[in-house]
């Protein structure tokens, strides 16, 4: 475990976590759902409340990414597992894409066969994307997840303090 190590965790969990939380807090934050100036311990509360009120279906958010947070377990291990699942659905397309294998190979054993392997993958990448920590290498597991939460309070309180990107500046600019 060294500074390669960190770099890499950094780059690939760290930085994405930072970026998906922020959003996703911003968003919580501006619609009234927690309260900005609350502590760390009263966002874990409430962000428990939020996955009771989503288990009762008493609430339907529509926001897609949400429901998939929620999904997966809110809070720390939630984001962390919906930017794993992401990573894995990503990376398994674009494998698809680059080596397609051509429709004689992909439906070889009949139209349910392809099915129910493509069901099978689906499951497979959830069920590694719930045990997220197992797919980053494993050889620093402690330095992965360290830094994944400590990207995940760092995105917390970036939306907490209302930073925001120049998106606007940017584009006026360019």
């Amino acid at each position: 475990m060294g500074i390669f190590d960190l770099i890499e965790a950094s780059i690939r969990l760290g930085l994405p976590m930072v970026v998906i939380t922020w959003l996703m807090f911003s968003w919580l934050y501006s619609s009234g759902e927690i309260d900005r100036e609350a502590d760390n311990r009263a966002i874990k509360l409430r962000l428990k409340k939020m996955k009771t009120i989503f288990k009762k279906k008493e609430v339907q958010n529509a926001n897609y990414i949400y429901n998939k947070w929620m999904w997966f377990g809110s809070g720390f291990y939630g984001l962390a597992a919906l930017w794993t699942f992401s990573v894995i659905e990503v990376s398994d397309f674009l494998s698809f894409i680059f080596s397609f294998p051509g429709f004689a190979v992909l439906f070889e054993d009949g139209i349910i066969g392809f099915v129910i392997s493509v069901a099978l993958g689906q499951l497979g990448n959830m069920i590694t994307a719930f045990i997220w920590f197992s797919y980053w290498p494993v050889d620093s597991i402690l330095l992965w997840i360290l830094v994944a939460y400590l990207g995940y309070w760092g995105g917390v309180e970036l939306a907490r303090r209302k930073v925001e990107a120049p998106l606007n500046e940017w584009r006026d600019k360019y």
